[in-house]
């Protein structure tokens, strides 16, 4: 998983990736590179992830924003598909990490939405209370 680091891309090279997909048509790919360049722009790292490329631990903790201890005791839950590798080593297929960071992030989406209703069920009983 290739890493690049936003610190060693001069700005003189966002700008021609800039000018690079303005020349495109709408798609997925302008979309990809835009979003490319806004991350160099604001000094963040970016990786590189192919859909079929499998991942170490230590890699996939990283894109889920997890310490590889806690990694582990989501694979060790079943919440995140793996296979193992020679005697021991796991692997994570990328599409499952993303299937399931897609799987916690409309969760957390649906419990923000709860509390957001929860507070105005607050509000709206102190309101009677007025």
């Amino acid at each position: 998983m290739p890493k690049l680091d936003a610190s060693s891309v001069p700005a003189t090279e966002i700008t021609v990736l800039e000018d690079a997909f303005l020349q495109l048509p709408d798609g997925a790919l302008r979309t990809t590179l835009e979003n490319l360049s806004l991350a160099l722009r604001e000094g963040q790292d970016t990786f590189v992830v192919c859909e079929k490329e499998d991942l170490t631990p230590a890699e996939a903790a990283k894109l889920l924003g997890v310490s590889r201890t806690h990694l582990y005791k989501i694979l060790d839950s079943g919440a995140l598909a793996h296979h193992v590798v020679g005697a021991r080593d796991r692997r994570i297929a990328a599409t499952d990490l993303f299937t399931y960071r897609a799987r916690m992030l409309a969760m957390q989406k649906r419990h923000a939405e709860a509390a957001a209703r929860t507070d105005d069920l607050d509000d709206l009983a102190l309101d009677e209370f007025d």
